[in-house]
């Protein structure tokens, strides 16, 4: 099922950020709730406590008092006594209509009950006893068995805040289980949905990274498309604008590029051989000073004409796919044979070429090979100083021949390294690195070395310059 993008980034960032927060917002309410349940709850079982133990003990307090009081009237007869008695029975009722009122068991209410009766008739008797003198007083012994009543209710009153109590901590930790259940199962979704969200953002992202990657690395063919918000979908169709340009005018780049090239091949091959013929005297005799401006002219249209070729080379492989003929060669015989092909050059500059062949026989595209060689010691050749030292090595590891070519030139600036096989990059720093020219050679050489599936790098050097190709021995087909 194909999820239905909103009509912006923002709206999905919204969206995004509600879905994930929601989760959150509900277990903070419900822990609120929680809280301020827990809060009241034991607000109210500590209140009732201390109103049933104050009533408690006022109970015991006025029980005394009263006991005390009525003895004392029936023997002075003063009705300050009587007066106190009556006092003490009064915050007596008080308290046991208090405790009546938290009482939460049924033998609370019967001894609440049955104290209050046994009280009640107790007050009867002294009432009715008070205008005697020297009555029978021996209802007043009622006063032990009320105390025994209080005892049993103040007993019966703090087991009931113990277990209030108790009950208060197993529904704090009640309560904690609960929340910590709906934390363990709620914040997991909200990740998960963060997660979710945050894949939905980033898809459209990679994709269009992904997108102007291949764009940078001139990739035209596949059509850019967004599935995203709406914002993203727009940019998406305007990036595939941008790849139709590009490829429209990469085309008209070969096409000039392909047309350039021949168009120069011609008058240029008629220069060459005005060029022999002159350095070959067969217009006559030349001075010395004519043969110097003879070979400058001879060398540097040996050079233009490398350079259109590696032009040519680098349309063809534009515009199509590298296919390899594999045959079996003899690798000294082609590199000596590239060598051979610059000894006016080597010779002119003096220069040393050191060879040390350790592989005799591979499988290689031959007319590829002989280029991929000619690009890279035609660079030794020309950024060797005079009298200076070019080194070709060749030597197998791991099924893999390797072939080694080093000069003791100026070497590459390091701010050259990363583009060295760039297209048509050519090197700004003050040595004028390996990259002069068209800025072509090396590109076409990395081409052709990865058609053999093979690998091309500069090497750390101390001096010059030290490249390094790596191709495995391939099979014929």
């Amino acid at each position: 099922m194909r999820f239905q993008y909103p009509s912006s980034f923002l709206k999905l960032l919204l969206v995004g950020f509600a879905f994930a927060i929601v989760p959150l917002l509900w277990v903070f309410a419900n822990a609120n709730i929680a809280f301020d349940h827990l809060a009241k709850q034991s607000q109210i079982t500590i209140s009732n406590a201390v109103v049933t133990t104050r009533s408690g003990r006022v109970l015991q307090e006025q029980l005394s008092l009263m006991e005390r009081s009525s003895k004392q009237y029936f023997v002075l007869q003063d009705n300050v006594l009587f007066n106190n008695y009556n006092q003490a029975h009064v915050k007596f009722n008080d308290a046991i209509s208090q405790l009546e009122a938290l009482a939460n068991s049924p033998s609370q209410h019967k001894n609440l009950q049955l104290l209050s009766a046994k009280t009640s008739q107790l007050h009867e008797a002294i009432l009715s006893s008070k205008p005697m003198n020297g009555p029978d007083l021996s209802f007043l012994n009622s006063f032990s068995q009320i105390t025994q009543l209080v005892e049993t209710i103040v007993q019966e009153n703090n087991l009931a805040i113990d277990a209030a109590s108790s009950q208060l901590t197993l529904t704090v930790q009640q309560t904690q289980k609960k929340l910590f259940l709906q934390s363990l199962v709620l914040i997991p979704l909200a990740l998960l949905v963060a997660g979710a969200i945050t894949y939905l953002l980033a898809k459209p992202i990679r994709r269009m990274d992904a997108a102007i990657r291949h764009l940078g690395k001139g990739e035209y063919e596949q059509p850019i498309v967004i599935d995203g918000p709406g914002d993203l979908r727009i940019l998406g169709q305007r990036l595939d604008w941008l790849r139709t340009e590009l490829k429209e005018v990469n085309e008209q780049k070969q096409q000039f590029l392909r047309h350039v090239s021949h168009e120069l091949k011609t008058p240029l091959t008629a220069i060459r051989e005005a060029t022999e013929l002159l350095y070959d005297g067969i217009g006559g005799a030349l001075t010395a000073q004519q043969s110097e401006i003879t070979l400058i002219l001879r060398e540097n249209s040996i050079r233009l004409q490398r350079m259109i070729e590696n032009l040519l080379n680098y349309t063809r492989m534009e515009s199509i796919e590298a296919e390899l003929t594999l045959v079996q060669l003899n690798l000294s015989e082609v590199i000596n044979k590239v060598i051979n092909a610059h000894a006016l050059s080597i010779r002119n500059k003096e220069l040393a070429v050191e060879t040390h062949y350790n592989v005799e026989t591979v499988v290689a595209d031959e007319e590829k090979l002989t280029i991929i060689l000619d690009n890279l010691i035609s660079n030794a050749v020309k950024y060797t100083p005079q009298q200076g030292l070019i080194s070709v090595q060749t030597r197998f590891e791991k099924e893999t021949w390797i072939i080694d070519v080093k000069d003791n030139g100026p070497g590459l600036a390091e701010l050259d390294q990363a583009q060295l096989f760039d297209p048509f990059y050519r090197g700004n720093t003050l040595h004028k690195s390996l990259i002069g020219g068209s800025g072509l050679g090396l590109t076409i050489a990395k081409d052709l070395v990865n058609a053999h599936q093979g690998v091309i790098k500069l090497a750390e050097s101390n001096q010059g310059a030290h490249f390094i190709v790596s191709i495995p021995q391939l099979e014929i087909r």
